[in-house]
């Protein structure tokens, strides 16, 4: 039985429908970061055809994601990701969804996750003697080119086990351009039947196809082999049967999986980590404590599983940016009966955008929100946070399956660069948050290296 709702939501309005709507799809961050100040935590957003709640509540956040999430499933936006990921694990709803997962998670405990990290740790080591011709240069490099470059080798050489497909910066520029297409069609619906006649959506999907050659090649060679021995999630997923039904993934399974998997976790894991030398780079305290605490432990030798353990702030640092942040900067919902949360009121067939950024910098839940402080990630005063105020890979039963082995990357690539360069900001290079899919910089970020 739904509960009465309590509390009306405010309309958030600022210069009238229209311009409004255009701050939104310009930059969606700082505009509802503009709303929740003048309109509380939970607001209505005009979408013109649609209006859709946005909320950094956490107890109607918990509602939506944890309590009640049978209720929900991903928002239109989300369901236009489908055009390239398929009906992988991020896209899948349901009894279907339930099955899939658990199909899917004996490939992401932690033990099995574990055995990837050599592979990490070889993967780095390939990218830093590359590295190293930038060391001395007078001019600046664009750093997050550079991080995307080294999680997509992650993300491949995991995914499939070391086999190197062509050009993988190419690769990187297909998914970003497929990615931008898939926005624009969300933000702006009106233009997709222009990109069927200007050839927009034929590239996007020549892009797909490339990437799904790829994929299905590859399916099919493991297919044709004993892979008894290999240890990647390719041969993690192929090999995983369902408890009841003792059913496999069929081909395509595995390629929307797959594609979900390099897409979403390179993408995470490449701004984690640009998002955390810009933040460096501008608290020379925090970073040179950072540097004593790798350098000292790792010295000059390769490091082990053991050390992501040993270099505890390290991993405040990673948490701390993507407190600021998060890559994935909100999730949206779609009610599929009336609800009640928190007091507010939601109907049957409404939106509901979680502003996991709102929430990141949030002053009641985080003290002095817009500093750069690792700190608060201290053990001692993560037991001291409001619950579930931090979510950078979501809540509930639908938290991201990827995210044990994001944080286990992402830490690694950091220990191992700190290990050996310095960084200093270009500060003559614009930074401007890109809100896509993930929140990434727009014109990358640019440093000297040292």
């Amino acid at each position: 039985m739904v509960k009465i709702a309590t509390k009306s939501i405010p309309k958030a309005r600022f210069k009238g429908r229209f311009a409004d709507l255009n701050a939104f799809r310009t930059d969606p961050p700082e505009h509802m970061r503009k709303c929740k100040e003048k309109f509380g935590d939970t607001f209505h957003l005009d979408l013109i055809f649609q209006k859709a709640m946005v909320t950094s509540n956490p107890e109607v956040i918990r509602h939506v994601l944890q309590t009640n999430n049978k209720n929900y499933i991903k928002d239109l936006a989300y369901r236009k990701l489908k055009l390239a990921l398929g009906n992988g694990l991020l896209m899948n709803e349901g009894e279907s969804w339930m099955a899939q997962r658990r199909l899917a998670q004996p490939a992401f405990y932690k033990k099995r996750l574990e055995g990837l990290f050599d592979t990490m740790v070889e993967t780095t080591e390939r990218f830093i003697a590359d590295f190293e011709q930038h060391r001395g240069n007078t001019s600046s490099i664009n750093i997050t080119s550079e991080m995307n470059a080294v999680a997509s080798d992650v993300a491949l050489d995991t995914l499939l086990g070391g086999n190197r497909y062509g050009d993988n910066i190419d690769i990187q520029e297909t998914i970003s351009r497929a990615q931008k297409y898939i926005v624009g069609r969300i933000r702006y619906p009106w233009k997709t039947p222009m990109a069927y006649i200007n050839g927009r959506h034929r590239r996007f999907q020549n892009d797909l196809n490339r990437f799904d050659k790829i994929i299905f090649d590859t399916i099919d060679q493991h297919r044709k082999r004993d892979m008894s021995d290999e240890n990647h999630l390719l041969s993690m997923l192929l090999e995983a049967r369902d408890e009841d039904t003792g059913e496999q993934m069929n081909n395509q399974q595995l390629r929307d999986e797959l594609i979900t998997i390099y897409v979403a976790g390179h993408e995470t894991s490449a701004n984690a980590l640009s998002w955390t030398w810009y933040l460096l780079t501008q608290h020379p305290d925090i970073y040179q404590r950072l540097k004593d605490e790798v350098r000292s432990t790792l010295g000059n030798r390769r490091p082990t599983l053991a050390d992501l353990r040993a270099l505890p702030f390290a991993r405040q640092v990673m948490e701390e940016a993507m407190r600021l942040y998060p890559p994935a900067w909100t999730m949206g919902r779609e009610a599929l009966n009336d609800d009640e949360a928190d007091g507010y009121p939601i109907s049957k067939g409404g939106m509901v955008f979680i502003s996991i950024c709102n929430m990141h910098r949030d002053e009641r839940y985080w003290e002095n929100p817009e500093k750069f402080d690792p700190d608060r990630f201290s053990p001692e005063r993560t037991k001291e946070r409001h619950r579930g105020v931090y979510i950078p890979f979501g809540l509930g039963p639908r938290m991201c399956i990827g995210n044990n082995f994001a944080l286990m990357e992402i830490q690694l690539i950091i220990m191992m660069m700190v290990q050996h360069f310095d960084f200093e900001l270009d500060t003559a290079h614009p930074v401007v948050p890109e809100a896509l899919i993930t929140l990434r910089p727009k014109h990358g970020i640019k440093v000297f290296v040292k």
